[in-house]
């Protein structure tokens, strides 16, 4: 694809690193990896993303959510082979089980009551959930929404967490283990689902279903540098733009990443 200098001097805005005023200096990982990487997004009203890797009976109680959270982190971490590995996991959506929450109003309305196994599956940490039974995965899992920042604020909390999983503070207050290549890994999901029609004539924008997921680990190959800037919102074709190697850098108000 041919790139024009307007192109090329708008990359180079978004990589300079910011000048920050740190009272308290802070030493970062230099580098981290990505060990795998999968998205998915609807191309129509009624498509859905294959979790055929799931039993029948556990496969026939996914919700959209559910289903397009764990194909994409199937995928990936197939793709890393750490499908078995207990590592920390960070969802984010914005609008989370909106769907199944609708239904469960509506039929409250019209019934005057709620199916407990729909309530189950209507609450935002329930893709994680599914996740972890279905991985058998007993590491922690944090489930994230930030309204239209859902997407950076939960890439955030994955890159901090990686960052802790080095270890504790040496005598100077620098990580002593950062970089290590035995470090941690976090495993990073999102997703939505399309925007139910109940709703569409007033969100801020009629979302399709979508999902990704990245498996961080320190490997190193990508530069991660956390500031505070007055940036819009971090989208998904940019975010999965990075993620999928077709970009060079990638920037939210909090942090950069660059190759």
């Amino acid at each position: 694809m041919t790139r024009s200098p307007a192109d090329a001097g708008r990359d180079e805005r978004l990589c300079t690193p910011a000048v920050t005023r740190d009272a308290r200096p802070y030493r970062v990982p230099r580098e981290i990896g990505i060990a795998g990487f999968a998205r998915w997004e609807a191309q129509s009203g009624g498509d859905r993303p294959d979790v055929s890797f799931v039993p029948a009976l556990a496969r026939r109680r996914l919700t959209p959510v559910e289903r397009a959270a764990m194909h994409v982190a199937h995928e990936a971490t197939v793709q890393a082979n750490a499908v078995d590995e207990k590592m920390p996991v960070v969802f984010a959506s914005r609008w989370g089980e909106i769907g199944t929450t609708f239904k469960l109003i509506s039929q409250f309305r019209e019934e005057g009551e709620m199916s407990p196994a729909g309530f189950s599956n209507s609450v935002h940490n329930a893709a994680p959930g599914a996740w972890s039974l279905f991985t058998k995965n007993t590491a922690p899992y944090t489930s994230i929404a930030g309204r239209e920042r859902s997407l950076e604020c939960g890439l955030l909390e994955a890159l901090v967490q990686l960052i802790a999983s080095g270890g504790g503070l040496d005598a100077s207050g620098a990580d002593a283990r950062f970089g290590r290549p035995d470090g941690g890994k976090v495993l990073f999901v999102f997703a939505e689902e399309a925007t139910p029609e109940f709703y569409r004539a007033d969100f801020p924008a009629v979302e399709k279903g979508c999902a990704l997921a990245a498996l961080l680990d320190l490997s190193g190959g990508i530069k991660v540098e956390f500031r505070h800037e007055g940036r819009a919102p971090l989208s998904f074709a940019a975010l999965a733009g990075f993620l999928s190697g077709a970009s060079d850098c990638v920037s939210s108000a909090d942090f950069l990443l660059a190759r």
